[in-house]
């Protein structure tokens, strides 16, 4: 069993400012997690959050691909468990938590970010690959909406912001 997440955006604004979003440590920090990252391959990071039930709140990340203002691939690696997913992506219910309750597992996926420009914007392309077995995929589907909001709520505004 195996599951890809894949979520495409268009945004209306400048390539270059949608890939200072991906890779700038602020501006990256602003709508996902704090960082370090360094847009340059072989580069090692971290994001880090407020640790959760049964995760520190450290994912290990290794940029494995890049050329600037086109795409960016890295490695995202972790603890994986229901109650992280169920934070990153912002749900807080009693029947989501009883359903994720206990699970734990390794997380061992790579991300990556595509980038093209169009005549109003930028379109982005998202995929968060290797989630394998039944665990995992049960956590990529918590992920997917967490995704969805980072990317077509919380990405956009910081957007705006930026000079």
């Amino acid at each position: 069993m195996k599951r890809t997440i894949r979520i495409k955006t268009v945004l209306p604004y400048a390539l270059d400012k949608v890939w200072q979003a991906l890779t700038d440590p602020k501006w990256l920090s602003s709508w996902f997690m704090e960082n370090n990252i360094e847009p340059v391959k072989g580069h090692y990071f971290t994001f880090k959050m407020k640790p959760q039930k049964g995760w520190d709140g450290i994912t290990h990340c290794e940029i494995i691909e890049v050329e600037p203002k086109k795409f960016i691939s890295y490695t995202y690696k972790g603890e994986a468990t229901g109650e992280k997913a169920l934070a990153c992506a912002g749900i807080h219910s009693e029947t989501a938590d009883k359903l994720t309750k206990g699970i734990f597992t390794r997380l061992d996926t790579v991300l990556s970010f595509r980038l093209e420009p169009t005549s109003d914007g930028t379109i982005l392309f998202m995929e968060h690959s290797g989630y394998k077995g039944l665990k995992l995929v049960i956590i990529s589907l918590i992920m997917q909406m967490g995704w969805k909001k980072q990317l077509r709520k919380k990405l956009p505004k910081v957007l705006e912001k930026m000079n």
